[in-house]
């Protein structure tokens, strides 16, 4: 069943033993490192309160969704299936999209306080100061950022990172490629501020939507994919300072206006950023004047903080990417792909194709050059080599790769100021670009029938040896 909100899905969590309560932690780097660690060591949900400092009853959940079951709670699917069940799952519930649009109610939960001018105190709730280089504290990580595009009336959202400036101002940085930052350009050319309202804690569904984790479905009303699914419509209010359509159990909502940069900007960052980098630096971004504040008593604020991946992904337990990247390429007419896998992220993307003709494998990995930052290393590997075992990975570079003739240099591909990568002079000029490198890990087609053959048994051989000896193993 969907959830109405983040505290039933809390329920739902505690219900499975999958959260635990931590008191007494600091908002000062504390519950930044806790959340990392917990993060490495795949632990529970953890739901923090009587943060030092703050009343109880002002909370942060964090570690949400990073586990396989917890992200399938999320999205509504068996939270038993093993990875590739769930996969299977989550591409069938992905390809059966029919829009389901927000129901408008005049209500809700977010309105049980409600603040605007001087009554309105960003500082009250525990933003915490995430890693130790942040230049500030970040009340946007998990967050929705709700958007009107002024052509076209259409409604967007995303999570774009929002820091606190003071009690009535958030910076808010928008990475210039994203949806977000194009809408609220065309505000700016029109000499006018972008209306903006960002929700801090709501369904999880709604910021898996806000994150790009249904990446093939870019472009789509985020509020009719979130309600395909979750299975149900979001109720939505009004919010009358901007005429957004706000979730109307969302925890902590704020309403306001983004004056273009030339009227207001601040410095904000650095930020550790989902890259395991502090790239973007500190320099002026533009800010959101809050004129309205909604919450929640006792209020949740949905923190995902950006970390170093040291698996795939963060913050979904479920690595979507890898079935978004297969339609990807299967769009851009890229035969038999069978599989692809973020072997880092960002970095290094595999694909794995059963070659039909020759200049297969250029092909796949030219299409999926066109993406962003994450494909920097773009490695095409055969059907007998599995994309997401990295020693498998290594053996097929290793053993089929000629670094003279395999290795192709494309220069000049899009990128971003998250780039860790980017050199100084480019990043002041506002170059975003950078090269990628597609590795052909692949038989040589042209004398794919005269290479070596492996010296590992048949699928077939293994399989009868397995069933004999099945006790063995």
């Amino acid at each position: 069943m969907p959830y109405k909100d983040l505290r039933e899905f809390i329920s739902t969590l505690e219900k499975r033993g999958a959260v635990r309560t931590v008191e007494d932690a600091d908002w000062n780097l504390e519950i930044g490192t806790i959340a990392e660690i917990n993060y490495e060591h795949e632990g529970p949900a953890l739901f923090f309160d009587r943060i030092q400092g703050y009343p109880k009853g002002y909370r942060i959940l964090t570690n949400a969704l990073e586990t396989l079951p917890r992200a399938l709670l999320a999205l509504d699917l068996d939270p038993d299936l093993d990875l590739n069940a769930a996969l299977d799952a989550y591409e069938k519930k992905i390809a059966s999209y029919r829009p389901v649009p927000p129901v408008e109610v005049s209500t809700g939960p977010v309105f049980e306080n409600v603040f605007r001018g001087g009554e309105i105190d960003l500082l009250k709730f525990p933003t915490p100061r995430w890693h130790e280089r942040d230049g500030g504290r970040y009340l946007g990580t998990g967050c929705v950022v709700i958007l009107r595009d002024p052509d076209t009336g259409g409604i967007h959202f995303g999570c774009y990172r929002v820091m606190v400036q003071d009690k009535t101002t958030l910076g808010l940085y928008i990475s210039p490629s994203h949806t977000g930052a194009i809408i609220r350009k065309k505000y700016w050319e029109k000499g006018q501020s972008c209306p903006v309202a960002v929700s801090f804690g709501q369904d999880p569904m709604m910021f898996v939507g806000s994150a790009q984790y249904m990446g093939q479905k870019r472009g789509l009303p985020k509020y009719e994919l979130v309600g395909h699914v979750r299975g149900a419509p979001v109720e939505v209010i009004q919010e009358e300072v901007t005429g957004l359509p706000i979730p109307a159990f969302a925890e902590i909502v704020i309403a306001g206006e983004v004056p273009p940069p030339q009227v207001e900007a601040r410095d904000e960052g650095p930020f550790g950023e989902w890259t395991g980098y502090y790239a973007s630096g500190t320099r002026p971004e533009p800010v959101i004047r809050v004129k309205a504040l909604y919450h929640r008593n006792e209020p949740i604020i949905l923190g995902m903080p950006p970390v170093r991946h040291y698996k795939n992904p963060a913050h979904l337990g479920i690595p979507t990417g890898a079935k978004n990247g297969v339609e990807k390429l299967r769009k851009a007419g890229v035969e038999d792909v069978l599989d692809l896998w973020h072997l880092a992220v960002p970095g290094v993307t595999v694909i794995q194709i059963r070659q039909r003709y020759p200049g297969h494998a250029m092909k796949a990995g030219l299409a999926a050059s066109g993406g962003h930052q994450q494909e920097r290393f773009i490695v095409v590997v055969d059907e007998d080599i599995n994309p997401r075992d990295p020693e498998e990975v290594l053996w097929a570079i290793g053993t089929r790769c000629d670094p003279e003739t395999s290795m192709t240099i494309l220069k000049g591909c899009p990128t971003g100021p998250l780039n860790p990568r980017i050199r100084p002079e480019q990043r002041a000029k506002g170059d975003y670009t950078s090269s990628r490198v597609i590795l052909n890990a692949c038989k040589p087609y042209e004398w794919i029938k005269e290479f070596p053959p492996t010296n590992v048994a048949s699928p077939e051989l293994r399989r009868k040896v397995l069933e004999k000896w099945k006790d063995l193993f």
